[in-house]
């Protein structure tokens, strides 16, 4: 699994505080942020578009993920 580049890690840590995500649950967030690095990744999606979202919240679909979980993901 790839790691999250330091700087990356900081703003998103920041992002989820800012949104009410309490500390015990950025765990979660964080593993979430790891699956879609690597996705990008396996299959040479851009990370930054805004088009890579829907196919990634597809894959977790197609691997039957719970649906509260794809919400956390998203």
């Amino acid at each position: 699994m790839l790691q999250i580049p330091s700087d990356l890690l900081k703003s998103y840590t920041s992002y989820i505080d800012q949104k009410g995500v309490k500390v015990e649950r950025h765990r979660y967030y964080l593993r979430w942020l790891r699956y879609y690095l690597d996705y990008c990744h396996k299959y040479n999606v851009e990370v930054s578009s805004p088009k890579s979202l829907v196919p990634f919240l597809e894959k977790l679909q197609d691997k039957k993920q719970d649906q509260g979980l794809i919400d956390q993901a998203k």
